[in-house]
């Protein structure tokens, strides 16, 4: 009987062996919070400088704040009903959305078109690359002086060179345009390079087989250059929209928001009711409205991107 149970206790260890199974050796405490140590220097950035801002942000959007932007009395949803009835605010809005229409069509338009010629072979179209990303390396600030003086109704060269005395941005009827006209400037650089990344990689083959089908310029740039880059125009879309509902500096340094308002949008809105006027609690409540917008804007993008992009 004590012979048996030493087999069957010999035979146990075997038998393990025998099936093959596997037991995971567990890893030091220290291995397994290595990743995590790797990005809590990101994640430390990111809370002190984007969730606690954000948070506190929601936070004052329902109270009004005595002249330092503290919280003094709370108001609810106070903050918000105000802005929505008020036709100045609502105004804001709409001249933010057309701004931003004018520029995502224009700098994606201008782009598309300055990379393709900069894709032609020649070596006449080799300097074009260089040419079109200069407003990449342009600082916003002193380009919107530059075209500030450019533009000047009295010794602008623009005008001069028109012989005519406009009021670019005097003008209330082209205000906006004009400014809009900086903004695509300094945002085809970069639409300008992810596009012509785009058409060098699309594959040779599929556009000599197009040639080859008898396909004419236009039918192959709708038909082949589209589609294939619908993966890269659907990136610098959704960054357009980001970007155009935050464009600041040019409205700051050449119009402050006039003439009459017409250029005043929503982020320059918020900079005034926050550092002019000290009304910390409604400027954070039209930031989390800001917020929301381009957030909604962004995720339908997202939501429509099977039928935008062909990723075959």
């Amino acid at each position: 009987m004590v012979a048996n149970v030493e087999e069957k206790q010999v035979a146990y260890p075997q038998e393990r062996a025998s099936t093959g199974t596997h037991v995971p050796e567990k890893k030091p405490l220290l291995s397994r919070l290595l990743p995590y140590l790797f990005i809590a220097p990101a994640l430390a950035v990111f809370t002190v400088f984007l969730f606690i801002p954000f948070i506190r942000t929601i936070f004052l959007s329902l109270f009004l704040t005595n002249s330092v932007g503290e919280a003094r009395v709370f108001r609810g949803l106070g903050n918000y009903i105000r802005l929505f009835t008020s036709v100045d605010y609502l105004t804001v809005m709409l001249h933010t959305v057309v701004f931003a229409a004018i520029l995502i069509v224009g700098a994606m338009g201008l782009s598309f078109i300055t990379s393709n010629l900069a894709n032609m072979k020649g070596r006449a179209f080799r300097i074009f690359p260089i040419l079109f990303t200069m407003p990449i390396a342009a600082a916003a600030g002193s380009f919107a002086l530059l075209f500030e003086k450019m533009f000047d109704p009295t010794a602008g060269v623009i005008n001069k060179m028109l012989h005519a005395n406009i009021g670019w941005f005097q003008d209330p009827h082209l205000a906006m345009l004009s400014i809009g006209m900086i903004s695509i400037w300094l945002l085809s650089g970069g639409n300008f390079l992810y596009m012509y990344a785009g058409l060098k990689n699309i594959p040779k083959d599929v556009l000599e087989s197009a040639e080859i089908d008898g396909a004419s310029g236009l039918v192959k740039l709708f038909r082949v250059t589209v589609p294939c880059m619908s993966p890269m125009l659907f990136f610098i879309l959704v960054t357009d929209i980001i970007a155009s509902f935050q464009v600041f500096t040019q409205i700051n340094v050449i119009t402050q928001g006039g003439p009459g308002n017409e250029t005043n949008v929503m982020v320059y809105g918020i900079y005034r009711d926050a550092f002019f006027n000290f009304r910390f609690g409604p400027a954070a409540a039209e930031s989390v409205v800001l917020f929301l917008i381009i957030l909604g804007a962004t995720l339908l993008q997202f939501r429509n991107e099977k039928r935008m992009v062909h990723y075959n």
